[in-house]
């Protein structure tokens, strides 16, 4: 009993999650065309979604990232040497207002 409520926990946490609704989002070029891939590697680092044909990296950031800022700091001026454009999003932004991160996203192409 116990395994399927944690079970049950875990498939409403992925389907709450900033990350999988922004996935849904972008996904299909359903932004203006443009495709974006999640869960990309660069370098020594996953980023959580990129336009390749544009450069832009996009990193949603929840509270645990506010611990890891000079990491996370690092990670973008990494990510900026090689050409990339990095966004930051919150993933309560992306959960609360969706039309106003894809207009970010766009105005970032």
């Amino acid at each position: 009993m116990g395994l399927q409520l944690l079970t049950d926990r875990a498939r409403r946490l992925r389907r709450d999650n900033a990350e999988h609704r922004l996935s849904w989002l972008l996904r299909s070029r359903r932004l203006k065309g443009h495709r974006f891939r999640r869960q990309h590697t660069i370098g020594p680092f996953v980023v959580d979604f990129i336009c390749i044909e544009h450069a832009l990296v996009i990193e949603l950031v929840g509270a645990q990232h506010v611990l890891g800022l000079p990491a996370d700091n690092r990670r973008k001026e990494f990510l900026e040497s090689l050409g990339y454009q990095v966004v930051r999003i919150w993933d309560s932004e992306v959960l609360s207002d969706p039309r106003t991160v894809l207009k970010k996203v766009l105005a970032s192409l």
